[in-house]
């Protein structure tokens, strides 16, 4: 029997119940057309979400691009109408293809599947770990559409779990923190009776950098993105590595592994992290993709950023809406979207952590090293460097701002 079918003969419950699948998950290589389209569109996203924030210039900020876009991509396989409409628009594509072309970019980081209990940013693992993780959660009695359900776990490997409203909470909870490795320990669903169906959308992120920074007590000024001066202690260290410079920024690609990378891209005194536009992101990494190594030293802050989004509100801004979603059931529509983010960057390595959630209801240069000092505000992105699919993206504004 079929997760739908499974999930449609369960007409209530008295405790949580998984519902297993016969459905079988779609084998997507690294060449399925079109992922190349689907991750430039989640760092489009991704961007667009950040930099509609109002304190983006004076507040420390983290998002995952993939978990995002994973969420988008689940919800338009239950959207119709102008819903449907607007996510293909924002993809730029439609149907299967941006289904498969979504679970492409999951599948080619499924060698770096392992579940820690703990992610410790000071000891982080020697070989990378990417987990991914994602369901349905369908709460009391409600009666999902056969086909969305079989749609996520042929694309995303989604499962299905029935929850009653009143262990929700409990059972959201507990979910998020075993897949994040405790790194977000509770959902960030506001639970209303008005909500039929949850999705919950889980990354973690664990690397000892290749080459770990030598120093973590270098002297360093930072100005943050208000102009205020602070002094701090900094990652510092000499590296081979790709580098590349245009007069809109200046990039380094620290490597996690041969495809795990993280980018360090700091724009020019005097312009903010947020007045670079998605085409400056996606040309420095094509042009990190294709430098040359060199030497290069390298002064940049430790970080410890912790984000919670609502998502509904920047996502319409970008003309994305969630009021049509028939295909989940008669009359559902998006009440909430959230996603939390966390991304901790040491002299050892870097460990992220990101949940997304929805809640669906009824309503509506050569001469010697290259001298990299990040003394301003700068971006982060780790990534997929064989995809460009971007796990983490992050903006320092205060590498001193304290953390909740």
């Amino acid at each position: 029997m079929g997760i739908a079918a499974m999930a449609l003969a369960v007409s209530s419950c008295a405790k949580a119940e998984d519902l297993s699948s016969a459905a079988t998950v779609l084998t997507l290589p690294l060449d399925t057309p079109h992922t190349a389209d689907a991750a430039t569109a989640s760092a489009r996203l991704a961007w667009g979400v950040m930099t509609v924030r109002e304190d983006i210039r004076t507040r420390n900020a983290a998002l995952s691009p993939s978990s995002l876009a994973v969420t988008l991509a689940m919800l338009a396989d239950g959207a119709t109408g102008d819903s449907l409409e607007s996510l293909d628009e924002a993809f730029g594509l439609s149907g299967d293809d941006r289904s498969a072309a979504v679970g492409a970019l999951r599948q080619a980081l499924a060698g770096y599947e392992d579940l820690p209990k703990k992610a410790d940013a000071k000891n982080p693992p020697e070989t990378p770990v990417v987990h991914q993780a994602n369901r349905a959660v369908i709460l009391n009695d409600t009666q999902i559409n056969p086909g969305f359900l079989d749609r996520l776990a042929t694309y995303y490997g989604s499962g299905a779990t029935r929850v009653p409203f009143s262990e929700a909470g409990a059972n959201l909870d507990a979910w998020a923190k075993k897949h994040t490795a405790g790194l977000i320990k509770k959902t960030g669903i506001a639970l209303d009776p008005q909500i039929k169906l949850i999705t919950q959308d889980a990354l973690l992120f664990a690397a000892q950098w290749r080459k770990p920074f030598s120093s973590e007590d270098t002297p360093l000024s930072f100005t943050s993105g208000d102009g205020a001066t602070s002094e701090i202690e900094a990652l510092s260290d000499s590296f081979t590595a790709p580098y590349a410079k245009d007069e809109r920024w200046e990039a380094v690609r620290l490597a996690y592994d041969d495809a795990l990378a993280m980018d360090v891209v700091l724009p020019p005194p005097g312009t903010h992290p947020s007045e670079l536009n998605p085409a400056d992101l996606e040309e420095s990494a094509t042009a990190l993709g294709q430098s040359e190594r060199q030497s290069l030293n390298l002064t940049m802050p430790p970080s410890n950023i912790t984000a919670k989004w609502k998502l509904l509100e920047p996502l319409a801004s970008l003309g994305i809406n969630f009021d049509q979603m028939d295909r989940i059931f008669g009359g559902a529509s998006v009440l909430q979207m959230v996603q939390q983010t966390r991304l901790i960057v040491t002299a050892e390595g870097t460990v992220g952590a990101a949940l997304t959630e929805s809640a669906v209801g009824l309503g509506a240069a050569p001469g010697g090293p290259v001298e990299m000092v990040v003394d301003r505000p700068f971006l982060m992105r780790v990534l997929d460097t064989r995809t460009s699919w971007s796990l983490c993206l992050a903006i320092v504004n205060d590498p001193s701002e304290e953390q909740d």
